[in-house]
């Protein structure tokens, strides 16, 4: 099965340039906190009373004035985002709008509420990518992680329709104690519809609804999510991959593939990604930060404009360092610790996210053992 989220050269360079020049070529509009799932371990999901509480959605001409705004600067790619887009009532509007502004858009979905309409506008204006989250392999694990007793077939029959209209689909996969057994099935499905499957085992404690969330979460101990990131990897590859793979890795080489697309790497960069550097987030409230899994900093790009936001975000983002014990950790090549997981697990971007550290310290270990074992069920001296 080919590796859908791999980019051409043309892509990597273009996203280059513009982290040198600090365009803000790509960015997220969130554009509600409200869901028709409720998943135990979601970061942004709210009630409407909730959301009521904090402040209140853009409009679509709000968003539209932003996106000339952000074109206007270099702006190309938008991911569109919720909660879940497809419950909004002017999400067809906003898309076909920023689509023929002629922005290279992508969705991030539960595909659960996706109709044959949908499909229909969809079709005439395709997206470069629909992500879908599976968050099991059955329906019974669906209502016990997100409270929809049918979600596994209301997914599955949404990804169908997608396929069946030539749209591209990329499942995501988010795993937790609640749906670890399905990690197998869920690769399988990927497998027999020839899906892409990214899968992760890190949950970020949900910070950005609950500022008392941090460090915590409905989430594997270090140690447990460790074992599932490798299991992850080992679902990936056969016996010869998984060798390579490890050997790699314990000289601080990785396929960077497997990677979303804001959080690639940059050698030299402070914020050791593209966030705040050639891409950005804004939620639904308003605001502009450099990641969506950040609450810090954040500007209002609704109110002071764009170009200033976007500014200052640059401007914060180029002072934000690396802990100081991140920075002359032994682990520091393979660990995938950040700004944002040390705001999100300690409270504050100068201290190092203990959470991480543990896992990539298990990592290490559970990987070096599954190394081992593949070498003498294999005779491999």
């Amino acid at each position: 099965m080919k590796d859908e989220i791999v980019r051409p050269t043309l892509y990597r360079y273009l996203f280059r340039k513009a982290s040198i020049s600090k365009i803000p070529f790509s960015g997220a509009f969130e554009i509600s906190p409200l869901c028709n799932m409720d998943c135990k371990m979601c970061y942004i999901k709210m009630t409407k009373d909730e959301m009521n509480k904090i402040g209140r959605q853009r409009t679509v001409d709000e968003w539209i004035e932003i996106a000339k705004q952000a074109k206007s600067m270099g702006m190309l790619f938008i991911l569109i985002t919720g909660g879940e887009p497809f419950l909004q009532k002017d999400f067809k509007e906003l898309y076909i709008k920023l689509y023929n502004m002629g922005f290279v858009l992508s969705i991030n979905t539960n595909a659960t509420l996706i109709s044959e309409k949908d499909i229909e506008w969809l079709s005439k204006y395709k997206p470069m990518r629909v992500n879908v989250t599976l968050y099991g392999s059955s329906n019974e694990t669906y209502k016990k992680l997100c409270n929809n007793e049918k979600g596994f077939d209301q997914a599955t029959r949404g990804i169908k329709l997608l396929q069946e209209a030539s749209i591209p689909v990329k499942i995501n996969a988010s795993m937790t104690p609640d749906n670890e057994a399905d990690l197998e099935g869920i690769f399988n499905f990927g497998k027999k519809n020839n899906l892409y499957v990214q899968a992760t085992s890190y949950m970020y404690p949900p910070i950005r609804k609950d500022e008392s969330s941090i460090g915590k979460n409905k989430r594997f101990t270090a140690k447990e999510a460790a074992i599932n990131s490798v299991r992850i990897k080992r679902l990936r590859m056969d016996d010869n991959e998984f060798i390579s793979y490890t050997e790699n890795f314990k000289n601080g080489i990785f396929n960077h593939n497997e990677t979303i697309d804001e959080c690639m790497d940059i050698e030299g960069e402070n914020m050791k990604c593209r966030a705040g550097i050639s891409t950005f987030w804004i939620s639904w409230d308003g605001k502009m930060m450099p990641c969506g899994m950040m609450n810090k900093p954040a500007y209002y790009p609704f109110e002071i404009g764009f170009e200033e936001a976007w500014k200052k975000i640059v401007d914060v983002s180029s002072k934000i360092r690396l802990p100081i014990e991140c920075s002359t950790c032994k682990n520091r090549a393979v660990c995938k610790s950040c700004a944002a997981t040390s705001i999100a697990e300690e409270g504050n971007s100068n201290k190092k996210p203990l959470y991480m550290c543990n896992m990539t310290s298990e990592i290490i270990k559970e990987t070096q053992r599954v190394y081992n074992e593949i070498i003498c069920q294999n005779n491999i001296i």
